[in-house]
């Protein structure tokens, strides 16, 4: 492949990324991207000439519609605000119904995925606040076939046409050609950056990563150019000032930017035959030039936070608005959040909610293996056939090694103090993580990379359409099928629940697994309001072991605004906690309410809601832990007595702890506390690593009967910090455990 035929592979490719992009922001509905329902409002209070938010305590989803978005750095939002500007934004909050049932962050089984209940006004044509929310994704879509651009020039200088580079003069039957440096390697790094399904959605979106994403890439382009040039002149200082200066006022993340390029110019003058002293001015002088470039540039935005918040990044006023881990995340805790921090890199779509087949995750985690692998066999050719090391990139490997570390460390510390377990937050470095995914590709076999470049730009274009699009789709004015039990309750006069029917998919339900409900409904008039459904799994002594809420059509439909005579199935699937006492008889209880107003539609017997047989819990057959504490404590189960408490009896908790070395130090508590933490009995004992550590609790004869809490804590008397629980699975769970509910008469 000639230069110019590489060349114009590439402007295809990037052609093709814009493309996709744009079919991203098409497939996802409005406000359905990542943070993006407080992203927009941000550009919408510039366009207002409301100037840059001030973020204060306290405020409301009325008075500060950007949450904590509000706290970020202001370039991307005055780019997006004044490509929108010309449009009419006034309608912007008509189309930013929230959905207050929406899982965001769960991806479930039963949809309810959608973050807003979505009006008939973002269908096209585009008009007014739909059309300028389009416009602002698309200053994304700009920015981000930019970043792919630059991946592609990190890629040139990388694998650059030099035979010599990397060792691999004779090693020509991995090429595609006789060149070693392989083209193919050059344009497959530019495909694992933009084919990236999760970065395809990012830039079809509101987000001003895709800004910071930008001027990382860049920075990480113009370091690697200027140490082949070795340019430490002043005018390559100025570049970089002004490259990391944007970056912050895109992302406080890209002040990392001056670390870049400080190790790019320590390694440049390294390799010049000049004396210490003449290095170490040169370098001091570059590195003052572009500490000053990037001051000017941001350094006001700094101060502004400083004076503000009391802090340089603005970090407290973010932490303030989005939620703090208290206490922040150990390292162990942010291990069990590897899985779903990988997922979120490839793909993990919506409000965090909507995911791909988890086989796709599997297959590209491989694609990561291999590459490893490719990469181990190349580091043992080298050592083999003893490579000189000046046939080696070490400074570039050196250089991309450290811009990867940097942003992985900083992510670590941002995700302890706020819960941010998110892949994509690695993107600033995409493009060096994209080389080295290539080249290990490439040492395994070029069919090896050809194939993982052939399935993934397959995936990303198949996404949209059969995993995005679908999460937001009503559902149409049919029955899937008849249901086995029928219900015919008509609630508020208009709205019918005719059939129901459960389904355990396991085929047996145990604490830790789920029941889905399908319910078939018609609704013979419209309803005055937008009412939710609720659906409970409750037990004999009606308390709710398990709860669904949401909006009629797995959460995308407006009663309000269906027309009389629509059907539809809707599903509620349930689960279990695997923490709940067994066995139990289950019914079924099905409701609908206002949910701003908290009151329930009534049926023809005055009746709030209907209720059924549903399945029974059976005990569980495996012995699974229930819980492990971080300093090793192991419980395995746990028994009441009696399970009917009434005010003034004894409640006896037994917990069933695994033999394991516990310092002697720790303690447990067991409490009872209702919703609003009020407690009416507890009892404290050191942990006891036995299985029979019994707890007696005397229940308040004075508090007022209802339904309570039973919670678990192990804690440190010294300081009464609390421990972490992991749950079987090893994932977090939290340090104030729930075992159960109970009623207490």
């Amino acid at each position: 492949m000639t230069e110019t035929q590489e060349k114009k592979a590439a402007a295809i490719l990037i052609a093709a990324a814009f493309l996709l992009f744009n079919l991203y922001s098409l497939a996802t509905s409005l406000f359905e991207a990542s943070d993006e329902l407080w992203h927009y409002p941000f550009i919408q209070h510039l366009v207002s000439g409301g100037g840059l938010p001030v973020q204060q305590k306290g405020q409301t989803d009325e008075n500060a519609p950007w949450r904590q978005e509000g706290s970020q750095p202001p370039l991307y939002y005055a780019i997006a605000a004044l490509a929108s500007a010309p449009f009419d934004h006034g309608n912007w909050r008509e189309l930013r119904r929230i959905n207050p049932h929406a899982d965001m962050g769960v991806p479930t089984r039963d949809g309810n995925a959608n973050a807003m209940l979505h009006t008939p006004a973002e269908q096209w044509p585009w008009t007014r606040a739909v059309l300028a929310v389009r416009v602002a994704r698309f200053v994304s879509v700009i920015l981000s076939t930019l970043t792919v651009l630059f991946a592609y020039l990190v890629s040139r200088e990388l694998f650059g046409r030099q035979t010599r580079d990397w060792g691999l003069e004779t090693d020509t039957h991995q090429s595609l050609i006789p060149n070693p440096q392989s083209p193919f390697l050059r344009l497959a790094t530019l495909i694992f950056t933009a084919f990236i399904p999760m970065f395809a959605f990012i830039s079809g979106a509101i987000n001003n990563d895709n800004a910071a994403v930008l001027f990382s890439t860049l920075g990480l382009w113009w370091a690697l150019r200027l140490m082949g040039l070795r340019d430490l002149s002043m005018r390559s200082a100025l570049i970089a000032g002004v490259i990391t200066g944007l970056g912050a006022l895109s992302k406080s993340s890209a002040v990392g930017l001056l670390g870049l390029f400080g190790v790019a110019a320590f390694l440049s003058i390294s390799n010049l035959q000049s004396p210490i002293s003449k290095k170490a001015l040169a370098l001091g002088s570059w590195l003052l030039a572009l500490a000053l470039t990037t001051a000017l540039i941001a350094g006001w935005w700094f101060v502004r936070n400083l004076n503000l918040y009391g802090d340089l990044l603005g970090w407290n006023a973010f932490l303030d608005s989005v939620g703090r881990r208290d206490p922040p995340a150990t390292l162990a805790q942010l291990w069990a959040e590897r899985e779903g921090f990988a997922w979120a890199y490839w793909g993990v779509f919506g409000t965090l909610n909507v995911i791909m087949p988890p086989w796709v995750y599997g297959v590209l985690n491989g694609v990561v293996g291999v590459a490893i692998l490719g990469w181990l066999l190349a580091i043992g050719n080298w050592l083999r056939r003893k490579v000189p090391i000046s046939q080696l990139p070490i400074a570039k490997l050196v250089l991309c090694a450290f811009w990867v570390v940097l942003i992985f460390v900083s992510l670590l510390r941002w995700t302890s103090l706020t819960p941010a377990s998110q892949g994509r937050l690695m993107f600033p470095c995409i493009a060096a993580i994209a080389a080295f995914v290539a080249y290990g590709l490439w040492r395994v076999h070029r069919f090896a990379l050809l194939a993982a470049c052939v399935f993934l730009m397959g995936l990303a274009v198949v996404v949209p359409f059969a995993v995005i699009a679908p999460a937001y789709a009503r559902p149409g004015n049919t029955w899937e099928r008849r249901l086995a039990i029928p219900i015919n309750a008509t609630f508020g006069g208009s709205l019918q629940l005719v059939e129901a029917e459960s389904a355990i998919p396991s085929n047996k339900l145990e604490p830790g697994n789920e029941a889905t409900l399908t319910l078939n409904w018609t609704l013979s008039a419209p309803l005055p309001s937008n009412d939710s459904v609720f659906v409970h799994l409750v037990d004999e002594q009606n308390v709710i072991l398990a709860q669904r809420d949401m909006y009629p059509g797995q959460g995308n439909m407006a009663l309000s605004e269906l027309p009389a005579g629509y059907t539809w199935t809707d599903h509620y699937t349930l689960r279990i906690s695997p923490l709940q006492l067994a066995p139990k008889q289950l019914r079924w209880r099905v409701g609908v309410y206002n949910q701003k107003t908290g009151a329930r539609l009534k049926l023809a017997d005055d009746a709030e809601f209907v209720m059924f047989d549903g399945p029974a819990l059976e005990p569980r057959t495996n012995q699974e832990l229930l819980l492990r504490y971080a300093n090793n404590a192991q419980l395995i189960s746990y028994t009441l007595q009696p399970r009917a408490v009434k005010l003034g009896d004894v409640l006896t908790v037994t917990l069933n702890w695994a033999d394991a070395k516990i310092s002697s130090d720790y303690s447990v508590s067991v409490q009872v506390l209702d919703e609003d933490a009020n407690k009416i009995g507890s009892h404290d004992a050191p942990l006891a690593s036995t299985s029979n550590d019994t707890h007696a609790i005397p229940i308040n004869k004075d508090a007022p009967p209802g339904v309570y809490r039973l919670l678990l804590v192990v804690y440190r008397p010294s300081d009464f910090a609390r421990v972490g629980a992991y749950d079987g699975r090893g994932q977090f769970v939290g340090d104030q455990i729930e075992l159960t509910r109970l009623r207490v008469e």
